[in-house]
């Protein structure tokens, strides 16, 4: 749903290159670049020199604008040798799902060359939408790679009930994979934020009473609850929306009976856009009717 390619510096040393390249990454495109190596933006700022003032301040502006399509991994790097040898070394080691470089003396199938790529080819055609079993493992799973990248995430269900073992299990899959394999990568908020249902008694008492255990030690949970407005936007779908991009969830954040999946779909980014807006702490779309601050205590094994 959401993979990481090895891009070649080289590549994005014109303007045409860059602007065809870079639209192709981004959460919603379920593409993300990886920084292989650390410094694979001052690569790209190197490769510039030969083109003229215009071309280059054109990509080195929107090169600035890009860090949300980059995700970062602990890798070696042998500046001794060349950036395709190395990022096949690096695939070796930990795979990427492509390699997308210059050149394939090789032939190594997991290498695409620029010239190439288009929507028939395996590695590059990327569904926009999976079916996953609704389980807290195998969602959770799915989510990863977006969930370890994002520095603000929100989650979004209406019928979150802290008193239910499948909600409750499947929050802390969640919120595990969000402080795993973050490579220094900052997470400065996670929110819940969910619809007021009056009939759900002592809902702040049992937030405390369960989920303390069940978030990570360090990590804070801010829970809101919300009124919908007289005539206003309704509270129904169910997303996990965050700084860098949005997944929309058909059937919501806790486990289904055995046989059960559930639909992940990427979210446009003007969807997004909306919805993180309108899903947020400051939110003018519904009425707040309450706010739960938990504290994590469990400790990651």
């Amino acid at each position: 749903m959401i993979y990481e390619y090895a891009l070649d510096p080289e590549l994005l040393n014109s303007w045409e290159k860059f602007r065809y390249l870079t639209e192709k990454f981004g959460v919603s495109e379920g593409r993300l670049i990886s920084r292989f190596p650390k410094k694979w933006k001052m690569m790209v700022y190197e490769g510039l020199k030969g083109l003229g003032e215009i071309e280059r301040t054109k990509i080195e502006v929107k090169l600035q604008e890009i860090d949300n399509k980059i995700v970062t991994r602990k890798h070696e790097y042998n500046h001794a040798s060349t950036w395709l040898n190395n990022a096949e070394d690096e695939d070796r080691r930990d795979p990427f799902h492509a390699i997308i470089s210059t050149s394939n003396t090789q032939r190594n199938p997991k290498i695409l060359l620029y010239d190439n790529l288009d929507g028939t080819l395996e590695m590059w055609a990327v569904s926009r939408q999976v079916i996953v079993p609704r389980d807290a493992i195998s969602i959770s799973n799915a989510l990863s790679p977006f969930l370890c990248i994002a520095k603000c995430i929100s989650f979004v269900d209406p019928y979150f009930d802290p008193y239910k073992a499948k909600t409750r299990d499947m929050l802390r899959a969640l919120l595990e994979k969000c402080i795993q394999n973050r490579n220094g990568r900052p997470l400065h908020q996670i929110e819940f934020h969910t619809l007021y249902k009056p009939e759900i008694g002592n809902f702040a008492n049992e937030c405390q009473q369960q989920l303390p255990r069940r978030i990570p030690s360090g990590i804070t949970l801010n829970v809101y609850r919300w009124n919908e407005k007289p005539g206003g936007e309704e509270f129904h779908n169910r997303y996990i929306l965050t700084d860098i991009g949005g997944i929309e969830l058909g059937c919501g954040l806790n486990e289904g009976n055995p046989s059960a999946t559930d639909d992940l779909t990427l979210m446009d980014s003007k969807v997004w856009t909306t919805r993180f807006e309108q899903y947020s702490s400051g939110s003018q779309t519904f009425e707040l009717a309450e706010t739960i601050q938990i504290t994590g205590n469990r400790v990651s094994r």
